[in-house]
This record gives C-alpha cells, structure tokens and sequence, in this order.
C-alpha cells in the first residue's frame, strides 16, 4: 500500500514538472518581449508580468522610466503634430471673420423707429407720445410688412436700415420735398443665437447691428465653467467643467471645432466667425478630459484637466500631495490600461524628481498611482483601480 502511494506521488511530480516545462515555454517569448527597450529605458529596468487585458488578450506592459530624454521627445512628437494639423487645415464653409459691409437685415417682430426731419407727425406714426421706444416703434409683420402714412405698405424684410431709409426716402419725395429720414433698429427679434452646454447662463442671444462672433456669444452666456466650480441642479450640487478646446459652431448645417482658449485654427487663422441668425455654439464639458489618481495620496479619485492639460505634478498636487502616514517611492502613470498598456515610472528619489513631474505631460484617462513600493505585477495594481474607474462616487472612496 506504502509504495503504491509513493508511485502516485512520484506520477504526480512528474505530471507538475512537465505542466510547468509547458507554462514556461508559453511565457518565454512575452518575458523576452518584456526586455525590449523602449526610449528612456535603463538596463536595470523590466516589464510586468504577463496579464489579460480588458480585451481579453495577453499584454506584458512594459514601464518606462519618466527621463529628460523621455520629455524630450514627448515635446518634439507633440510639436511635430502640431505642424501637421497646420498643414492640413482647411477653413470651414461658410464661416467669416470678416466685418466689412455687414448690415443687420430686418426681419418679422423686429422694431424700428422711422424719424422725418421737420415732419413730427410721420417721426411718431404711432401718436403715442407717452409710450416707450419700443412701443412707438413700428412692428415689422410676419411677412416682413410695415405701414407707413402716405406710402402704405411696405416690404422691408431682408433689408438694412440704410436700404430702409433709401426705400422711404424715395416714396416720400412724392408728398415732401427732399424728405431727410433716419432709421433704427428699436428691437432685435427676428434673429437668434443659441448657446447650450458648459456655459454659466444657457441662453438665447439675438443677433443686432453690431457683429457677434463666437466669443462675444459665449461671453454673453457668463462664459464657460472653468474647473472647480460648483453648478447646483435639480440633482444637487455638482462640479463640471467646460471643454474650451473642443467648441462645437454649427453654421448652414456645417459644424466645426474650434478653442475658445486661442481663437485660433491650427494653421493660425482666426476661428473667432461671425455668426448669423440660426448659428448653433454648444460648449461640451470635459468629462473625457480627466486623470484618475491613487493610491498614497490625501485626496484619491477623478481630477479635471483644466483646459484640457494637466502634469503630473499638478496632478499629484490636485490630489492632495501624498499621504502622510506613507513615504511613497515610485510613482507611475498608467496609460491604455483597457487596451496595450503602457506605465511611466518616476523615481520620487531622484533629485530632479520635481522638474520631471512638472514637464511630464498626462494625458485623458491617465491613472497615476503613488506606490510605497517598486510594482512587479501589473494584475495587482490594475485589480486596485480597476473596479472604480465606473463611477466617481466609487473612486472618491478608494483609500491609500
């Protein structure tokens, strides 16, 4: 009975020896994969582990230590992006900064004053003396129709005042020798300009004699909600911000984006149009643009970018600095975490720890993790932040 147990042990370590002969030659080509070099890359330096992403396949994140050299060029990717942008760009149609020549055309419920030098009885039409301007004013119909003494009807709908004034001037010179008339605008209805999103006061702004553009519009509507402001609604308090980068113009059915922050498109050109009855602006808040930061730091959980930049010192100084019952060594920034993962690795030791941090660049959905320890499993990090990516609630919880 002895010896049958033993050679049943004996079966078994053999079965486990080669189980793991077969294990290893699975993982020698993604541990050899793990050794490559990347830019910024010490010998010393290693990858993860081999793990399964979101996706279901096997990665093996590879960390890159966050260097002079590793910015350098960083910086030089994102500039030579930036030529590229402004090689390419093409103005959008129908879209104008030019002023010159612009008149306001009337339109239905607009209202205008007509005044006839030495004929105050045609000057007020109305014989309301004690009414206000607008009141006084004569009322442009729906089919863009006014009356008039001594001329009757007459269409002004798509004319300017100039236009207007020539209009009368002539069919009066039959009653009153050289008429002089003068005509303004005493209310601006017939045209309009919505502004929606993460703006502080949501409007409708009509559109008048004196150009609106883009950034008088959004001006108009409280201008856009910069980080850290807290907006109450039916649900409570919440904090939004806007996405000043990612500006929505919507103009004849053409819709382009445009940066409130430089007004500019990337081939330098002015982007702050003209806009026109009709125009559409919706600023979208940044939700997209937020970094998630962990671990042992005061304050863990979802962070704005504002503007839509953020380094990984502000980052970490967002956060709260780290904690104090800690002394945390390595910091990482965990980028595609869902997809082909890649890990930056700052050595808080380093005596220039600071400047890197300062002039590393985080990206939208960048999740930084401050470590008291070097990682070497990539499953274990992912398994601490994973689960409360889903909802800010969730995160805000998480403890060091």
């Amino acid at each position: 009975m002895i010896k049958k147990m033993k050679k049943i042990e004996k079966i078994e370590k053999i079965k486990q020896v080669k189980m793991a002969l077969k294990i290893s030659s699975l993982l020698v080509p993604l541990l050899i994969t793990g050794c490559t070099f990347v830019p910024g890359m010490h010998m010393k330096n290693r990858g993860f582990t081999p793990s399964v992403n979101a996706s279901g396949q096997i990665v093996t994140p590879k960390v890159t230590p966050i260097t002079p050299l590793l910015i350098q060029q960083q910086q030089a990717t994102a500039q030579e992006a930036k030529q590229m942008a402004a090689l390419n760009y093409k103005t959008p149609p129908g879209f104008t900064v030019d002023t010159h020549g612009y008149g306001y055309q009337l339109g239905p419920q607009d209202i205008i004053q007509i005044i006839v030098w030495d004929h105050p009885n045609l000057s007020n039409p109305t014989n309301s003396e004690n009414a206000s301007d607008k009141d006084s004013g004569i009322t442009v119909d729906s089919d863009g129709d006014i009356f008039y003494p001594y001329v009757g009807v007459v269409h002004v709908g798509g004319l300017t005042t100039d236009q207007v004034r020539i209009l009368l001037t002539q069919k009066l010179s039959v009653y009153i020798k050289d008429p002089q008339l003068n005509v303004t605008v005493l209310g601006f209805n017939s045209q309009k300009v919505d502004i929606t999103g993460a703006v502080r006061n949501p409007t409708v702004i009509p559109v008048s004699n004196i150009p609106l553009t883009v950034l008088n519009a959004v001006t108009l509507a409280g201008g856009p909600i910069r980080c850290g402001i807290s907006i109450r609604s039916s649900d409570g308090d919440s904090t939004i911000c806007a996405d000043v980068r990612d500006v929505a113009v919507t103009h004849n059915g053409v819709t382009t984006i445009i940066n409130l922050d430089s007004l500019k498109a990337a081939d330098g050109s002015s982007n702050d149009w003209l806009l026109h009855d009709g125009d559409e602006i919706f600023v979208p808040n940044n939700n997209y643009y937020r970094v998630f930061i962990l671990g042992a730091v005061n304050s863990p959980g979802p962070y704005n970018m504002t503007d839509n930049t953020m380094s990984l010192r502000e980052a970490v100084g967002d956060a709260g600095g780290v904690s104090d019952i800690s002394d945390p060594t390595y910091t990482y920034v965990i980028r595609n975490y869902q997809r082909n993962p890649q890990i930056f690795e700052m050595d808080a030791r380093s005596p220039d720890a600071l400047n890197l941090a300062g002039d590393f660049a985080l990206k939208p959905e960048d999740v930084v993790f401050v470590s008291v320890s070097k990682l070497e499993n990539f499953n274990s990090i992912i398994n601490q932040f994973l689960p409360g990516l889903s909802t800010a609630v969730y995160i805000k919880s998480l403890s060091t």
